[in-house]
């Protein structure tokens, strides 16, 4: 019995070892287009904000810090990544820019996940001083709007 109960102890452990490394981030390039099981999602952002202001942003995961970004008006930024199997993945900005600050949940699996009603492989976001939204592709129009975290 207590030979069983090592195993399962260890066999867990395991597990949880190999899903803790599944979320792979590569910055700024392109995603592979292949199997569902190791397709990566690509989050593009684009400072929409008005009269010219220069948006700065720090995105980050439980396990990846993207470090800071500096993005001229009407320019953009993207990374890639593998969400993992659990569908848990979070990536987390802080979006700044004249004197605000704010704070959004940039990929959540449980809202932009492949298993989702309206998920996205590329997601490409316009960030303005109302709020982010994502483009929809039943649409094609960026009407996937959220408010910022609170």
């Amino acid at each position: 019995m207590k030979k069983t109960q090592v195993h399962v102890v260890v066999i867990s452990l395991f597990i949880h070892l190999a899903a803790s490394r599944v979320e792979d981030v590569v910055v700024d390039a392109p995603a592979y287009r292949g199997d569902w099981a190791f397709m990566k999602t690509t989050v593009q952002i684009s400072n929409r904000l008005s009269g010219g202001l220069t948006l700065i942003l720090h995105c980050k995961s439980k396990n990846n810090d993207l470090g800071v970004q500096t993005l001229a008006p009407d320019s953009s930024w993207s990374f890639d990544f593998r969400p993992n199997i659990f569908g848990t993945t979070l990536f987390f900005c802080r979006f700044m820019w004249d004197q605000e600050a704010h704070s959004f949940d940039i990929y959540d699996d449980y809202r932009d996940g492949v298993r989702k009603g309206n998920p996205c492989i590329d997601c490409t976001w316009n960030i303005d001083q109302n709020k982010p939204c994502r483009f929809n592709q039943k649409t094609n129009l960026f009407d996937l709007c959220y408010d910022w975290n609170k």
